[in-house]
């Protein structure tokens, strides 16, 4: 099945129609079409995806803790306040934001994402106090994921997580379908010995570059008929 383009297992067709509400229930009696799909994004990972993809949350990683020892906060605050700044931004924009609240106490998110920032600021450094103001999975994970890569138990299921695994084009997920997508993306982790946060930034680097390469394809194809058309 073509998803934009784009080689990625989903049965049954209808599936690409689906919403949440109804796609998922077909996805908890067949969890192997999420497995199908995501083996099919990791079986198309470069060499250069896959290096990039093992070493994306160590460098995130990193620099939390060189924000921590440059401004002299807790580096669990640092991840939290890079988390609270990740909703709907591209990483390079979310770094320079979490950057400039800590140095400025500005940043070029939305009121309720700032303040829950200012929370973590000021509040306890303990996991279940940012875990709390961060209120929401995706972000929760993704705090997890930077602040200690090597645990196991958590996976940032963003959209682009969602997509691959599912095939569904939405932008967020209910708590029992991100879990279950969590599931199997561990189990899926696991086969291939890797950590899941590992496997969902080699998957996420690897459709990025799939969906550029698509984009590049598709826009040769319009240059190439426009120049037929001339002739």
């Amino acid at each position: 099945m073509i998803i934009r383009g784009i080689d990625v297992i989903v049965y049954p067709p209808k599936l690409l129609k689906m919403q949440l509400t109804e796609g998922f229930p077909y996805l908890y009696q067949h969890p192997l079409v999420v497995m199908n799909n995501i083996q099919r994004v990791f079986e198309n990972a470069t060499i250069k995806d896959y290096q990039e993809g093992l070493k994306w949350y160590s460098d995130a990683h990193d620099f939390a803790n060189d924000l921590a020892k440059t401004y002299g906060i807790g580096k669990m605050k640092v991840a939290g306040i890079i988390a609270a700044m990740s909703p709907m931004k591209a990483w390079k924009t979310n770094k320079e934001i979490a950057e400039e609240f800590i140095s400025c106490g500005t940043s070029g998110h939305t009121a309720s994402q700032t303040e829950k920032a200012k929370s973590i600021y000021c509040g306890d450094e303990t996991k279940e106090y940012i875990e709390r103001t961060l209120n929401g999975l995706k972000t929760i994970n993704f705090f997890n994921n930077i602040y200690n890569p090597s645990d196991e138990e958590y996976v940032t299921i963003d959209r682009h997580h969602l997509y691959i695994s599912t095939g569904m084009d939405v932008q967020t997920c209910t708590t029992k379908q991100y879990q279950f997508i969590k599931k199997h993306t561990v189990m899926f982790s696991k086969s291939v010995n890797l950590t899941p946060c590992n496997l969902q930034a080699v998957l996420w680097v690897t459709w990025k570059r799939m969906k550029k390469e698509l984009e590049c394809q598709r826009k040769n194809k319009e240059l190439k008929e426009l120049g037929t058309m001339a002739l």
